[in-house]
């Protein structure tokens, strides 16, 4: 049973005497151009082929992709003891393939770049493109390099002083369970990587490496009815993959590797890949982490996800006749349908949802009572006369829609002749598709898309011919029109904001593979933590998912996201105090949803670990910094703000946090990385 989960804000954290920034700027003698993969071109993009078919949230999960990639780079002992903590760490790789460190020297203030390895360079058919290689730190001494294609790289790496060589141990290549031609290569998008201690059958000590992939697929969905008008749509999906593979320690054939030339692996060893389990959904993960419990994952994103096993139903539109009996949404009667029909239908575009009902004839206007809000529904019809017992109403009460609508362009229509109600729903998010229309959890059986036109015609005739008097009566005659005035305005600052839904999803395959999913909406995104690996003191875990951050009214609140292990979903379907996955409101960046809302060419949205800081980075110009005071009721905070151009024509591809408050700002080509020393003091 999948648990719903709230997410409160604590108001204790809130500062309504927050007025605004104070603009400030860093010294010239905290800005560092340091060259990137010197004597090579820098780190270039890869240019798409031209026949290349990408959907939109494919383009826009590759606009998001961070190309600077975080090393195990802040490891604190539990007792605190910084001398300990190593010079901070991040990986890049170029259009080569070669595999670039960049250290920082905490002594000399100075980043150094060097060109580790070069891995193989992936082969797909013509037809096909490669998503981004990837680089994700599994451990202190190990990183998992993605090719972008289907293979996967098991890195060690060795520091001497400050120098760091790398050496390829094993390699594992990933193919879809729906796959049969071994041969096929499909491009995966590596999203999270860690490493886990396990004992071996032989009682052997041996290092389980789990990551998560997603990659695109095309999946039929069928419009059918009465009609001689059947297509087959191709929709793409999105798969989200937990992998798994085990390395013993056996070490691979690898070759020296100097200051000067690459060193190449041809051959590594290969070790099998598990396919532990897989989701599907229509949108890429804007959020992804593995709990150090090693019992599951958190997945963020504006839609839900379900296990590949669960057959994808064929989409099937019937005619709905009034008389029919209701379907039970959660307790809910929502319209008139015998037990093989659906209670409405429903489609939509790019900006709006349509839905229909059917209604007994002669139902007037005055007997609709229909209010729309942010992201809810409330339906109720009330006749004045007697109604066939055969005949069960819609009645929705404050019914949870799948996103968010605009409630001033919402309206509904009725055309009391064939008693066809209809619900015009403006999108917030537009371009976003839904995949049913009520909310997760709140249909127990949600109706299918009507993907094919004609079938709402026919829908209109058969009922308009049901329940008409008159043959030759067409649909649309003495419609009335009324647009809902009862609704509750709301004032948004951000018309652009991406709505998101987390989910926690169980490591080992069940029948119940989400355990765990947020309840209702308003939750827009902003950003994330740059990653961190410290414990702090008494703090046994050695990483710990990071920290989001999520808009409310103007403002930006950074929660942790927390799992009990061992914990189970109870039976009840709200938890107040829940082990699966809770989220804690630790504290607030003033005003950020409101100032990034303002920020179009934004790339980058990410904060400080320790909440120190949050940061804006926009595609090709400016740096902006916002400061946060911890536990201080200020009027006013500090605001930096860096010109990464200098005057230039750039274009920038990476951000990450290096070392204790250093941040690298990665541009594409000869332009190389701006390092920022940001301090408060």
């Amino acid at each position: 049973m999948t648990t719903r989960v709230p997410i409160r804000q604590d108001r204790a954290l809130l500062n309504p005497k927050f007025e605004g920034y104070k603009l400030s700027f860093l010294e010239e003698s905290r800005q560092h151009f340091v060259p990137v993969g010197t004597p090579g071109p820098g780190v270039v993009v890869p240019k798409l082929p031209s026949s290349a078919k990408l959907s939109y949230r494919q383009v826009q999960s590759r606009i998001r992709h961070n190309h600077l990639h975080p090393g195990w780079n802040s490891l604190k002992p539990p007792n605190g003891e910084s001398s300990t903590i190593r010079s901070g760490v991040l990986f890049a790789i170029d259009e080569d393939y070669t595999l670039i460190s960049l250290q920082f020297d905490k002594a000399s203030h100075l980043l150094r770049s060097k060109r580790l390895l070069q891995i193989p360079q992936p082969i797909l058919p013509i037809d096909s493109f490669l998503e981004f290689p990837s680089v994700k730190p599994v451990s202190p001494e190990f990183i998992l390099v993605s090719d972008g294609a289907s293979t996967f790289y098991l890195i060690r790496l060795s520091f001497t002083g400050v120098e760091c060589e790398a050496k390829i141990e094993v390699s594992t290549e990933f193919q879809p369970e729906d796959v049969s031609n071994v041969d096929e290569t499909t491009s995966c998008q590596l999203l999270e990587a860690k490493a886990f201690s396990v004992t071996t059958d032989d009682n052997e000590i041996a290092m389980e490496i789990k990551f998560i992939v997603c990659y695109a697929a095309k999946e039929d969905f069928y419009s059918s009815g009465p009609s001689p008008h059947r297509r087959s749509d191709k929709k793409t999906v999105f798969i989200v993959s937990l992998c798994s593979m085990i390395w013993t320690g056996q070490s691979s054939r690898s070759a020296t590797l100097d200051d000067t030339d690459v060193a190449m692996d041809m051959e590594p060893n290969s070790v099998p890949l598990r396919i532990v389990h897989s989701i599907r959904g229509t949108e890429v993960p804007f959020y992804c982490a593995l709990d150090p419990s090693n019992e599951g994952y958190i997945i963020g994103s504006n839609t839900s996800y379900k296990p590949t096993k669960e057959a994808v139903a064929e989409q099937t539109t019937r005619f709905l006749e009034p008389g029919s009996e209701a379907m039970d949404l959660d307790g809910t009667d929502i319209g008139t349908k015998p037990s093989s029909e659906r209670p409405y239908i429903w489609t939509q575009t790019e900006t709006d949802l349509t839905i229909c009902f059917g209604l007994p004839k002669g139902t007037t206007k005055h007997a609709i009572h229909c209010k729309f809000s942010r992201q809810g529904l409330e339906l109720h019809i009330n006749m004045t006369q007697p109604v066939d017992q055969a005949v069960r109403l819609p009645n929705l009460d404050r019914m949870s829609l799948f996103d968010m609508v605009v409630p001033d362009e919402c309206f509904w229509t009725l055309e009391p002749t064939t008693g066809i109600l209809t619900l015009s729903l403006e999108k917030k998010n537009t371009k976003t598709r839904w995949s049913q229309v009520f909310a997760e959890g709140v249909d127990a059986d949600p109706v299918e898309e009507t993907l094919d036109p004609s079938v709402f015609a026919e829908y209109r005739s058969a009922l308009e011919k049901y329940t008409t008097d008159n043959a030759g009566a067409g649909p649309g005659r003495d419609s009335t029109l009324m647009p809902s005035l009862t609704q509750d305005p709301q004032e948004d600052i951000d018309e652009e904001g991406e709505e998101i839904k987390f989910s926690w999803i169980q490591s080992e395959d069940g029948a119940d593979i989400v355990r765990a999913t947020t309840i209702g909406t308003g939750h827009d995104w902003i950003g994330q933590a740059f990653p961190s690996f410290e414990s702090r003191h008494g703090d046994e875990t050695s990483f710990r998912t990071p920290t989001v951050c999520l808009k409310h009214d103007v403002d930006g609140l950074v929660y942790a996201i927390q799992h009990v292990p061992g914990s189970v979903p109870s039976s009840s379907s709200v938890q107040q105090d829940d082990g699966v996955m809770k989220f804690d409101h630790i504290s607030t960046f003033d005003a950020l949803a409101f100032v990034q809302a303002s920020k179009r060419e934004k790339r980058f949205v990410m904060h400080d670990p320790h909440g120190r800081f949050s940061v804006i980075v926009e595609s090709s110009r400016n740096v902006y910094i916002y400061w946060h005071t911890a536990d201080a009721q200020l009027k006013q905070e500090r605001q930096t703000v860096v010109d990464v151009s200098k005057g230039q024509r750039v274009d920038i591809i990476g951000c990450q946090l290096i070392a204790d408050s250093v941040l690298v700002i990665l541009m594409e080509g000869k332009h190389g990385a701006l390092v920022l020393e940001l301090s408060q003091t």
